[in-house]
């Protein structure tokens, strides 16, 4: 009796249905382990906001600010429990983190730098302005991309999908985790928490994988751009999240 087994053409294309049927899924993660950062115990999940928890201090007006300064970012809690350093010197580590948190905060300062309707001045240092906010992150979390698995992405379209469909079976997906609160400038008082934690966004073929950290890159580009919108939205106005798959490789 002869056994056949399936082609390669078989396999690809197998694996490419499956990732089609992953990709309308989504690959919404999970709420990221309290850093303790921000106090979460009266956070909800708000589906008018894009992030997993919020809370709002009542009767906040947010219209009565103009200014908005980007503390420097936290990354400390990354540094004691993230298990990003395995097979990493720890040197190399700390200066990899590092660069992340100048970037996530200049990512949100050119966000609202950048915004059309610039409602926000975005102020270059800390003073008790009664009409400025303080925005403090704290990156908690990120689990890179498997370098070696994305640069197989490069193969023709069906192969990459296929890739793209092992990636997501294997749980082999980048995240990265946040905690921030926003806080008065003059009083110094909290009237906003947000906490959150994405996935990559899936892609077909996708050339941000090629870095360990651009996928986290792009993650917290978006939530720069969701911060924006936060800003700018009227009372009761829905911001979404963003989408779990993009056509863009990169």
């Amino acid at each position: 009796m002869t056994h056949r087994f399936p082609d390669a053409k078989q396999t690809t294309l197998g694996l490419a249905l499956s990732a089609l049927v992953l990709l309308v899924g989504g690959c919404k993660a999970g709420e990221a382990r309290s850093a303790g950062y921000i106090d979460k115990a009266d956070m909800v999940a708000d589906p008018s906001l894009p992030f997993q928890r919020s809370w709002v201090k009542p009767g906040f007006d947010k219209t009565h600010y103009t200014k908005l300064y980007v503390a420097p970012v936290n990354v400390s809690y990354m540094l004691q429990e993230t298990e990003w350093q395995k097979g990493m010197r720890k040197d190399d580590f700390e200066k990899d983190v590092a660069k992340l948190a100048v970037f996530t905060q200049d990512a949100l300062k050119n966000a609202f730098r950048d915004d059309p309707k610039h409602r926000m001045q975005v102020l270059d240092t800390l003073a008790p302005d009664r009409d400025a906010l303080v925005l403090e992150v704290a990156i908690i979390e990120v689990v890179p991309s498997n370098v070696a698995l994305n640069a197989l992405g490069y193969a023709p379209f069906g192969v990459g999908l296929a890739l793209t469909s092992v990636r997501m079976i294997a749980k082999d997906t980048s995240t990265c985790a946040f905690e921030a609160r926003v806080r008065d400038a003059s009083t110094n008082e909290t009237v906003m928490k947000f906490a959150d934690r994405e996935a990559e966004q899936v892609a077909v073929v996708s050339v941000r994988g090629l870095t360990w950290y651009s996928h986290a890159e792009s993650i917290i580009t978006q939530w720069s751009d969701q911060f924006v919108k936060i800003a700018n939205g009227k009372p009761g106005e829905t911001v979404k999240p963003a989408d779990t798959f993009t056509l863009k490789p990169w």
